[in-house]
């Protein structure tokens, strides 16, 4: 996900939409977090929740990043090559770099959490502090 790309508001909705999907996991990091330590900011518990789930907050806007990202890196190459050859390429190029490429992003993700702290702190605070509504 190119999160430089990203608006402020956009990425803060992101982070919002992510943290709410993974509600229960989140609950349940902070509290088993907070017997290690004194309750530390809710920013760093919401960073170290984003690299420990290594996730992308938007999936979509991963892949196509990730599609550009191995466009780029492939120098305009593919554009030259058959469909074959192609994903063959591509999928070398995944066995070798994705995980990588991932870690930067989640990396990136944690600390995009710090610039939109006003954004998405009430939401954080609030999935901790709300009963789970029932199914």
């Amino acid at each position: 996900m190119d999160q430089a790309g990203c608006d402020r508001d956009m990425l803060g909705e992101q982070i919002v939409r992510f943290f709410r999907q993974h509600r229960e996991e989140w609950r349940k990091f902070v509290s088993e977090f907070l017997p290690a330590s004194n309750r530390p900011p809710l920013q760093v518990m919401a960073k170290f929740f984003v690299i420990r789930s290594n996730q992308p907050f938007d999936m979509q806007a991963y892949m196509r990043a990730q599609a550009e990202y191995i466009r780029e890196s492939m120098n305009g190459n593919l554009e030259t090559l058959s469909a074959i050859e192609r994903q063959k390429m591509v999928a070398e190029w995944l066995r070798h770099h994705a995980q990588s490429h991932r870690d930067q992003i989640i990396l990136e993700q944690a600390r995009c959490i710090e610039q939109c702290a006003d954004l998405i702190d009430p939401v954080l605070a609030e999935l901790l502090a709300d009963p789970v509504p029932s199914a």
